[in-house]
């Protein structure tokens, strides 16, 4: 099933239920705005993204990427994957024409069946791409961020086509 409330809510019971897959459209619908961009995350009732050290894993260790900050995207279907499949090996990208792909291994993708995400909605203006580039998918802030917004997303809300991997 997913959610979506206001952060002022985040300690009682949503109200405002959605019906499960419902939370992408949600999210795809705010994206098409240009006004704001997105974190995902298993982590319920974060009231404010602190700023921290990024880290990209590679081989199996973490190397720091970039300057502590609050990371976003302006993609909310990065954020979906990001929030619910993150078990084991996973990755995505774009290709050369800014088409996005997901890759994940069979366990990844069988623990996200049982995973519940959490999509933050964040304003796109205290944010700037991380190379400049409007297009690029990686976003930071160098102060905590309250979200506008959570949505909860469920496997359903996950985009289509993620690659298969091998762990």
């Amino acid at each position: 099933m997913s959610e979506t409330w206001k952060p002022s809510e985040v300690e009682e019971i949503p109200e405002n239920t959605i019906e499960s897959g419902k939370g992408r459209k949600l999210l795809h619908e705010l994206e098409m705005t240009g006004q704001y961009v997105f974190h995902g995350s298993p982590v319920l009732n974060i009231d404010e993204l602190e700023v921290r050290q990024p880290y990209n894993w590679e081989e199996g260790d973490p190397k720091e990427h970039g300057v502590p900050s609050v990371v976003a995207t302006p993609y909310a279907d990065i954020a979906i994957f990001r929030s619910l499949v993150y078990n084991d090996y996973t990755g995505f990208g774009s290709d050369d024409e800014g088409r996005l792909h997901f890759d994940a291994s069979q366990e990844a993708l069988d623990s996200a069946k049982s995973n519940v995400g959490n999509v933050y909605v964040l304003a796109r203006n205290n944010f700037s791409p991380m190379h400049g580039d409007e297009n690029e998918m990686d976003w930071r802030a160098q102060k905590s961020q309250k979200p506008v917004q959570i949505v909860r997303v469920t496997f359903d809300d996950l985009p289509s086509g993620i690659r298969p991997m091998e762990s």
